[in-house]
C-alpha cells in the first residue's frame, strides 16, 4: 500500500497562483476530483493533507472515499502572526486566538493540527532557512492545547534548532526537517516524533532550471545522510512528498519520494502506519 503522508491537494506541482485561481469563487469540484483520481490511479490509498485556507482539503476529505482513499486533513495551517504559513493558513497573536483557531479547525472536520516552526528553504540564497522561530515555551503551549483537544500535531520545521524545539515541545511529526543534526535526531528518538522528510521538494528541482543545481545537490545529499543516521538512531520515517509543491506532482511525486527512501534502504511502512494511526481525531 502506498501512503502520501504530506500533501496539498489544492496544488498542482506547477504554479501556486494557477492552482489557487481555481478556487477563488469557491472550491472547484472538478479540479479536486481530477487530483483525487490521479492520486488513486497511482495506487495511493492514504493521503494526509497539510490543509489550505480555501476549504479545498476539507471538501476533498468528504469525497475521497469514492476513490478508495483514506483522507485526513488539518483543514488549514495555524501560524503565529508574522511567521510562515499565510499561503495556507490562519494566524494568531495570543493563545486565546490560537485556541479559537484549533476549535474552528475541529469544527470544520480537521483530524489534526498543523503548525509552523520555521520558514522555507531559500534555494536562491544557498538554501538558507527563512522565517522567524518560536521559543520552546510557546511551542509547548500550542502542542499541549492541541493534544488536550484530542488532535495530533504535525509541524513544518527546518533548521536543527527549530527541529529540536519542536521535538522537545512534543509534536507528533516533523515535516521536511532539512538541516537535521544528530542532537535533533536523538530528541526525536526519545519523544517518538515521526520524520516526514519530503526529499523531493529539493530533489525534483534538480535540472528544472529554477535554481543552482549544485546548491540543490548539496542540500539533498545532506538530507539523505541525515535520514540514514535517523534510522540508525531509531527515528521512525514516513513517506510524504509535499505533493503539489513545485515539481512534485500529485501521484507521481509520492512515488518519487518512495523511490528515494527505498534507495537509502528505508522501508516507510512502520512510519506510514503510525501516521495513519496517530493523525486521526481522538
Amino acid at each position: 500500500m502506498i501512503f502520501e503522508c504530506h500533501g496539498h491537494i489544492i496544488l498542482n506541482g506547477i504554479s501556486y497562483k494557477s492552482a489557487i485561481a481555481h478556487h477563488q469563487r469557491g472550491v472547484d469540484e472538478a479540479y479536486v476530483r481530477c487530483n483525487l483520481k490521479t492520486i488513486a490511479d497511482h495506487g495511493i490509498v492514504y493521503y494526509r493533507d497539510g490543509g489550505d485556507k480555501h476549504g479545498v482539503s476539507v471538501f476533498a476529505k468528504q469525497i475521497a472515499g469514492e476513490y478508495g482513499i483514506d483522507y485526513t486533513t488539518s483543514a488549514y495551517i495555524i501560524h503565529k502572526k508574522g511567521h510562515y504559513g499565510h499561503m495556507f493558513g490562519c494566524c494568531f497573536e495570543d493563545m486565546h486566538e490560537y485556541l479559537e483557531l484549533v476549535n474552528n479547525a475541529a469544527q470544520l472536520g480537521a483530524d489534526f493540527i498543523k503548525l509552523t516552526a520555521s520558514g522555507l528553504l531559500d534555494f536562491s540564497n544557498g538554501g538558507t532557512v527563512t522565517g522567524l522561530h518560536l521559543d520552546l515555551r510557546e511551542l509547548s503551549m500550542m502542542v499541549d492545547i492541541a493534544h488536550s483537544e484530542g488532535l495530533a500535531v504535525m509541524i513544518h520545521a527546518n533548521g536543527a534548532d527549530n527541529i529540536k524545539r519542536a521535538a522537545e515541545a512534543g509534536v507528533d511529526s516533523i515535516e521536511h526537517g532539512y538541516y537535521m543534526d544528530n542532537a535533533a535526531l536523538q530528541i526525536m528518538a526519545q519523544t517518538g516524533a515521526i520524520w516526514v522528510p519530503t526529499c523531493v521538494t529539493a530533489a525534483n528541482l534538480i535540472e528544472s532550471g529554477k535554481y543552482d543545481d549544485d546548491v540543490l545537490h548539496d542540500i539533498i545529499d545532506s538530507h539523505k545522510k541525515a535520514l540514514v543516521e535517523a534510522v540508525r538512531c531509531g527515528v521512525t520515517v514516513a513517506c510524504g512528498s509535499d505533493a503539489g509543491a513545485a515539481c512534485v506532482f500529485q501521484g507521481s511525486g509520492t512515488l518519487d519520494e518512495l523511490k528515494i527512501l527505498e534507495s537509502l534502504g528505508i522501508d516507510p511502512y512502520e512510519g506510514n502506519r503510525r501516521i495513519a494511526e496517530t493523525f486521526k481525531r481522538r
